[in-house]
């Protein structure tokens, strides 16, 4: 009663509208009221204890910023500390505690000693195989002690079948960090100041937070500041979280709710606990799918779409852990939509299913039909009874159905096509609309129409590439079946074939010379590429082959060659000779290399020729100089050379010397003298035996009479020497001899 007091003179009417404030008042002064205002549905309690200093614990309510409006709140400053300006009441001093004690010792805490400890523990029934709360925990240590060893700890500790934990009868700690990736996932990091804060350490080492959990900083979206107390009065405290555990229906479970200050009884602590949020309730464990994914849009939890001749829908009904018979669900089936014309249910008979012993679900199909009519949203109520379990019945549910008829499904597609160029991509596009299709939006779980161009591909876009004009069909499907075709004609425009050609182009030096390349039909802008690298349509270059590849806008090619023929004539090449028993004759050979085709013409320089290779001999008229030309001239080009030699055409040189003569005035043989023919210079000596010079002469018709002085020399033998030279010879030729004078 005291606290009460201190309550009802502390708070106005206006604090009652503004701010949280707590009430230890009948009937939540007694164990039982306290956990009166914690119990919600489908859980039976008893065997209540309650260990705590006066008003520690009570009922909370008022307008606040903690996310409950009313509940069960256990604060270690006392309930009137929890009020912005309130006074708590006085402290509970030293406790302890094994398992607030134990989690202190798992979080790696130095210092372990409690004060201000409240504990609330009692036994409870589950009527389903899940219980849960919801609940706030505060603090005046935020933020000055973030990651310090002085934190306040408290913890929810639930034992029972199943349970395994380091705590108390095998107690584990249900109040966990959720997982802020999957939050219908918890982590195995108990909830305490270091590990949802603000996120950053106040003035402490961050390894003491590290140390519990690496991960701490990312449970700071958890944790809301609160520096302004206007209606809770602590700095920080966590968003609403919920304690959750996975047990066994109909089976006793003990749970311990704990509390207390560390090390001092100064800066406070408190959970606050929404009311009646301690549930287990017994209901009908079933899930809605379809074998339509995404297109069965629920309106609300309890209302979902379908579409006539669209796929089926499923309501499993899963058996509970705690019942092992046979199972039957009744139905009352009811709504606008009409059974057997807009849908059929599977697997039930007279309006229920049954699920025998041993099978761990069952499932009513429902089929809907499309009839073609347009009959606007019609709807298809199924409600499912209350269903019997032994230690507990689970309450009615309603799966509500709307039944949508189908939009007419329609498809565009792409203008026809005219390509310039056979082989030319070009994409052509489908687009659908309408249909069930229609209706979906991303992201998409599956696509809301298939796109099959025949014999091409799938997809609503499809690049194709004709050599020819060609029709491409396409069909689209919706999610529901719906079926929609049309048509792209794709035109080619066809030229003649690209055809190409060059030149072959003669010389007879080896120099530049211009051949190109010339085309008929293809397409226009063509390229060109030259063997010798050339992009041009004409090239100059040395003799050779030269390949050229033509390409046409469309790129097509053609390949040719062009040549630069080297039709070059051999250099002429002859000689001559006097034959020396022909006068005026000379042989000529002809060594100019032998070329198939090549013709000859020769020009003796006497106006008179020969065509022959080989002429072999010519016959000049009388002396003379000549100019003998051989010209060459090839066959394919006619290609010329020519050489010249100068022929000296001479009598033939002839020298002849009697060997005797007689001076005798007969007339007959009287002088002596050479016969020469064919010379330019001469002289004689005639020298007796002693080598006395008694004749001399350079005059070849001036004779030796056989006299010396204008005196007859003696009969006997006398030597000659003659010195001569040939025509067009510059040697000095010298002839000996002896003749013999008789008289």
């Amino acid at each position: 009663m005291k606290c009460s007091i201190f309550l009802a003179t502390i708070f106005s009417p206006v604090f009652l509208q503004a701010q949280i404030i707590g009430n230890c008042n009948a009937p939540y002064n007694t164990p039982e009221g306290l956990v009166e205002l914690l119990v919600g549905d489908g859980v039976e309690f008893s065997n209540v204890t309650f260990s705590g200093f006066e008003c520690s614990a009570g009922f909370f309510e008022g307008t606040n910023n903690i996310g409950f409006e009313s509940g069960l709140v256990m604060s270690t400053g006392g309930l009137g500390s929890i009020t912005p300006g309130g006074f708590g009441a006085a402290s509970g001093g030293a406790g302890a505690d094994v398992d607030l004690a134990k989690q202190l010792e798992m979080i790696g805490a130095t210092v372990t000693n409690l004060n201000n400890l409240i504990v609330l523990e009692f036994d409870f029934v589950p009527l389903s195989d899940v219980v849960t709360f919801e609940y706030v925990f505060a603090s005046n240590e935020y933020p000055s002690f973030t990651c310090s060893q002085y934190n306040d700890i408290f913890g929810f500790f639930l034992s029972g079948p199943g349970i395994t934990g380091p705590f108390t009868n095998n107690a584990t700690n249900i109040a966990l960090v959720p997982d802020p990736d999957d939050l219908a996932n918890y982590t195995e990091t108990p909830v305490i100041i270091n590990t949802i804060n603000s996120g950053s350490p106040s003035g402490f080492d961050p390894s003491l937070c590290d140390n519990i959990d690496p991960d701490w900083r990312d449970y700071s979206i958890f944790f809301n500041e609160n520096y302004s107390e206007e209606t809770v009065s602590y700095p920080g405290f966590t968003v609403p979280l919920v304690a959750t555990a996975h047990v066994k229906a109909c089976e006793t479970y003990h749970i311990k709710l704990a509390i207390a200050d560390c090390v001092d009884g100064i800066l406070n602590s408190a959970v606050f606990l929404q009311e009646n949020s301690f549930n287990s309730s017994p209901t009908i464990a079933y899930t809605v799918e379809s074998s339509m994914t995404n297109i069965f849009n629920s309106t609300s939890d309890h209302v979902d779409y379908l579409y006539e001749g669209c796929g089926t829908a499923t309501i499993t009904f899963e058996r509970p852990d705690v019942f092992d018979g046979d199972i039957i669900f009744d139905f009352d089936i009811s709504g606008s939509a009409s059974n057997l014309l807009d849908y059929n249910l599977t697997n039930m008979i007279d309006n229920q299913i049954v699920m025998p012993a041993g099978d761990l679900s069952v499932s009513l199909e429902v089929t809907t039909n499309d009839d073609k009519i347009n009959e606007g949203v019609e709807n298809l109520i199924i409600e499912i009874l209350p269903v019997d379990f032994g230690c507990y019945e689970t309450g009615p549910d309603t799966v509500i159905f709307e039944l949508h008829d189908q939009s007419e499904l329609s498809l565009t597609v792409s203008d026809d096509v005219l390509l310039q160029c056979p082989g030319e991509q070009v994409s052509i596009e489908a687009e659908a609309m309408g249909g069930v299709g229609g209706l979906m939006e991303p992201p998409y779980a599956v696509e809301p129409y298939i796109y099959e161009w025949f014999e091409v591909g799938f997809g609503s876009n499809c690049v194709v590439a004709p050599y020819e004009p060609d029709t491409y069909f396409v069909q689209v499907t919706d999610v529901c079946g719906q079926q929609a075709s049309d048509s792209v004609f794709v035109d080619v425009e066809i030229n003649e074939e690209l055809v190409v050609s060059s030149d072959i182009v003669y010389t007879c030096e080896y120099e530049e010379e211009q051949i190109c390349v010339h085309t008929t039909s293809g397409n226009d802008d063509l390229t060109f590429t030259w063997s010798n690298g050339s992009d041009k349509e004409c090239i100059e270059d040395y003799p050779g082959v030269y390949s050229v590849i033509v390409t046409d806008e469309c790129g097509i090619q053609a390949t040719t060659s062009g040549e630069i023929y080297l039709d070059e004539a051999p250099d002429p090449v002859f000689t001559k000779y006097q034959k020396p028993d022909e006068n005026f004759v000379f042989e000529i050979n002809n060594y100019t290399s032998e070329v198939n085709g090549l013709s000859y013409s020769w020009d003796f320089g006497d106006n008179s020729g020969s065509t022959l290779r080989e002429p072999e001999s010519h016959s000049y008229e009388g002396r003379g100089e000549y100019y003998l030309t051989l010209g060459v001239t090839t066959e394919i080009n006619n290609c010329y050379k020519e050489t010249s030699q100068l022929v000296q055409v001479e009598p033939l040189y002839y020298f002849y010397v009697p060997n005797s003569f007689t001076p005798n005035g007969d007339l007959i043989n009287d002088t002596f003298g050479p016969s020469i023919v064919g010379n330019d210079f001469y002289e004689m000596f005639i020298f007796d035996n002693w080598g006395n010079q008694v004749f001399h002469s350079n005059d070849v018709d001036n004779k030796w009479d056989g006299t010396f002085e204008s005196k007859d020399v003696m009969t006997g033998t006398y030597v000659y020497k003659v010195i001569v030279t040939k025509h067009f010879d510059d040697t000095i030729y010298e002839e000996f001899g002896s003749i013999n004078l008789f008289r």
